[in-house]
């Protein structure tokens, strides 16, 4: 590729991004990578609030607790690693020497299979969240925010945002074929 080709193509993909939400895309994702780990953390720790009287695991009252609860917030939990290829399982030491980065990687850098993986992901963390949502709900006991919002509400309003970022990211990905079409 020569160097008139190579500028062509930068800042087409500059303009891209700008008009058509690439940029939005990226941030959207670290936004949705953030509130899925959250909503993930605090949905084990309910579950486990009411089970573990102590820090021995044979001890806990799995009989008691809410599973689905446990389940759903385990499975946001490896949702979040999805859309960081996984690599936040690996110390940050290792990660630096390998060069990973710590967070996902830009829409335009990924391939077209990574980035429906995530588009994926995202939907199965909307569905994962809204059930938390609904068993955070049916709680005995109501969880509320600092200004007084039930927590399900904050839980059910993050899950429509994954889905409208996961249609977001299918809109663009549509479009990065549409684009890659006609460059051929």
């Amino acid at each position: 590729m020569d160097d008139i080709e190579r500028l062509s193509l930068e800042h087409s993909r500059a303009r891209f991004e700008k008009i058509d939400g690439e940029i939005t895309a990226n941030f959207g994702l670290l936004l949705a990578d953030a509130m899925i780990y959250a909503i993930g953390f605090v949905s084990v720790i309910v579950a486990l609030a009411d089970i573990a009287f102590s820090i021995n695991p044979t001890e806990w009252l799995w009989s008691e607790g809410d599973l689905i609860l446990f389940g759903c917030g385990a499975a946001l939990w490896v949702c979040s690693q999805s859309l960081n290829d996984f690599k936040r399982l690996l110390p940050l030491w290792l990660r630096m020497v390998l060069k990973l980065g710590i967070g996902p990687k830009q829409f335009s850098d990924q391939s077209e299979a990574a980035q429906s993986r995530r588009a994926y992901t995202l939907i199965i963390a909307s569905i994962l969240s809204a059930i938390i949502g609904w068993r955070i709900d049916n709680l005995a006991d109501t969880l509320v925010t600092r200004i007084g919002l039930d927590f399900y509400i904050v839980i059910y309003v993050v899950a429509i945002g994954l889905l409208f970022l996961a249609i977001h990211w299918f809109r663009l990905i549509g479009d990065g074929a549409s684009i890659e079409q006609f460059n051929r």
